[in-house]
C-alpha cells in the first residue's frame, strides 16, 4: 500500500510540475472567456452596441456585407452573428486584405442601417481593449500559434483526467477521514494549512474540473473522440461534410435564404459555405443545450432549395454526447449557475497550480502522512 501511494504521489507531483503552468494559463483564460460576451461588451461597447435603434426594421444582412466589402477590400465572411437584442450590432467574422496580406478580421455593422460602426483584426497579440477578449480566447484555444497547440492542450487534458482520479485517492487516504479532507485545518502559515488549501478546494471543485478535463479532450480532439466512441454508439457529422464540393454563383441573397428558413428573431447566426454552394443557417430550437441556435438548415445558393437540416443533438446517444461537450465546457448547459461554476472552478484550478508549486518548494519531498 505504501509503495502504491508513493507511486501516486510521484505521478501527482511530477504531473503538477510539468503541466502546472499550462493548467494555470488554461484556467485563467478559461474563467475569463466564460464571460467573453460580457467582457467584450464592457470593453468595446462602441463596437458591440448602438446608442439607440433608429428604426424597428432591421437592415438586410446583404447590406451589412456590402458595406464591409466596401470598407475592407476582399472581405469574405465565414460567420455572421445576428443581434440577440435590438441595440446590438451585426457581427461579421471573416478575412480581408489588410496592408497587402489576407488576415482575419471582425466587422461590426449597425443592425438597422447596415453601416459599419467599426472593425478589428483577429488573433492580435495585444492587451489593448480592442483585442484583449480575443487574446484570452486565442490563448485558451491554441496560444495564437497553430492548431497543433490545440492537440497538445487535448493531451494535457487527458493526463489531467487521469490525475483527477489519482489526486482523489491521495486526498482521502482513509475513507473514515473523508470529511476532514474537505476542510482547511492547521495553524496559519503551517505546512498542514498549505496542504489543506491545496486539497480541500480541489475536492470541492472536483466534479466540475473533471468535466472540464473530459470536455477539453473531446473539444481538442473532435475526430479522434468520435472515432473512439463509434464502436459503442453511432455518431454522425454535420450535413455539410457530406455535401459535394461545388462552386456556383449565388443567385439567392443571404436574406432571401433566411426568409425560407424561419422568422428573423429565431435565427441565431449563419455561415456562407461557397465551396458547398449553400448557406448554413442556425436557428434556435427547443433542443438547444446552450445559448446558441443549434438547428442547422442548409439552403442552396442557386435554387433556394433546402437541401438538409440537422440539430446538433442528432438522433442517438452518440450525437447527444458530443452535443453536450461545449455547453458543459462553457457552463451554458446549466445557465448562469453553470457559467458561475465554471468560472469559479477555473480560479480554483489556477490556485491549485500555485499551491502545488508552493508545497513542492517548501517540503522538497513527498509529505509523510
Amino acid at each position: 500500500m505504501k509503495v502504491g501511494r508513493r507511486a501516486l504521489r510521484m505521478w501527482h507531483r511530477w504531473f503538477g510540475l510539468a503541466a502546472g503552468l499550462w493548467l494555470l494559463l488554461l484556467a485563467i483564460t478559461g474563467s475569463a472567456i466564460t464571460y467573453y460576451e460580457e467582457l467584450d461588451h464592457a470593453l468595446n461597447g462602441d463596437l458591440r452596441r448602438i446608442a439607440e435603434a433608429q428604426s424597428p426594421v432591421p437592415a438586410p444582412v446583404a447590406t451589412a456585407l456590402a458595406r464591409a466589402e466596401g470598407l475592407l477590400p476582399g472581405f469574405q465572411a465565414r460567420h455572421i452573428d445576428l443581434p440577440d437584442q435590438a441595440d446590438e450590432t451585426i457581427w461579421l467574422i471573416g478575412s480581408a486584405m489588410v496592408d497587402g496580406d489576407r488576415t482575419g478580421v471582425q466587422v461590426f455593422a449597425h443592425p438597422q442601417s447596415g453601416e459599419v460602426v467599426g472593425w478589428r483584426r483577429s488573433g492580435v497579440l495585444s492587451l489593448d481593449r480592442r483585442h484583449l477578449p480575443d487574446l484570452l480566447y486565442g490563448l485558451h484555444v491554441d496560444l495564437l500559434v497553430a492548431p497543433w497547440v490545440t492537440a497538445v492542450f487535448g493531451f494535457i487534458s487527458l493526463l489531467w483526467m487521469v490525475d483527477h482520479a489519482l489526486a482523489a485517492a491521495l486526498a482521502v487516504p482513509k475513507l473514515a477521514l473523508w470529511r476532514e479532507a474537505f476542510w482547511v485545518n492547521g495553524r496559519p502559515g503551517s505546512l498542514r494549512r498549505l496542504f489543506d488549501w491545496h486539497r480541500a478546494p480541489g475536492l470541492w471543485a472536483w466534479p466540475v474540473t473533471f468535466v472540464l478535463a473530459l470536455t477539453g479532450v473531446t473539444l481538442a480532439w473532435p475526430e479522434l473522440s468520435r472515432q473512439a466512441l463509434r464502436p459503442i454508439a453511432a455518431v454522425s457529422d454535420r450535413l455539410e461534410y457530406s455535401l459535394p464540393d461545388r462552386t456556383i454563383e449565388a443567385r439567392l441573397t443571404i436574406d432571401q435564404a433566411m426568409s425560407k428558413v424561419a422568422p428573423l428573431e429565431q435565427i441565431d447566426s449563419l455561415r456562407p459555405l461557397p465551396d458547398k454552394g449553400v448557406y448554413a443557417i442556425r436557428t434556435h430550437d427547443h433542443r438547444d443545450l446552450d445559448y446558441q441556435g443549434r438547428l442547422w438548415t442548409y439552403v442552396d445558393v442557386e435554387t433556394g432549395e433546402v437541401v438538409g437540416q440537422r440539430h446538433d443533438v442528432g438522433e442517438g446517444p452518440g450525437d447527444a454526447f458530443f452535443a453536450w461537450q461545449y455547453p458543459l465546457h462553457s457552463g451554458q448547459a446549466f445557465g448562469e449557475v453553470g457559467r458561475a461554476l465554471v468560472f469559479i472552478s477555473g480560479l480554483v484550478t489556477a490556485a491549485l497550480s500555485v499551491t502545488g508549486l508552493m508545497l513542492w518548494l517548501r517540503r522538497g519531498r513527498p509529505m509523510v502522512r
